[in-house]
């Protein structure tokens, strides 16, 4: 019977396949979060502190700290959609 969770280690991510899920989750390095955010690093980890809405904490492997690319894009998806509703709630006041 296979394993329901199998890790593919490629170059510099690694791949988690589940089966819940077709599409694989990848590992970000704290470089690719950088550029898929545009945000600075101390930016970053300020972030992850935030109470409010905190950004996705790295999952440590080894000496490694990587973020899990779903968590990533949920958080910007997250934040793109509270800007575009207090735009509305502006619009709509003014």
């Amino acid at each position: 019977m296979p394993e329901p969770n199998t890790v593919h280690i490629e170059r510099r991510f690694a791949v988690l396949q589940t089966n819940h899920s077709k599409a694989p989750t990848r590992f970000l390095s704290l470089r690719q979060v950088l550029e898929r955010t545009s945000i600075s690093r101390s930016l970053v980890y300020q972030l992850i502190k935030d109470e409010e809405r905190p950004f996705p904490a790295p999952v440590h492997i080894g000496r490694r700290s990587v973020w899990i690319e779903g968590e990533v894009e949920a958080y910007m998806q997250d934040i793109v959609k509270a800007a575009r509703r207090l735009d509305e709630r502006r619009s709509v006041t003014a």
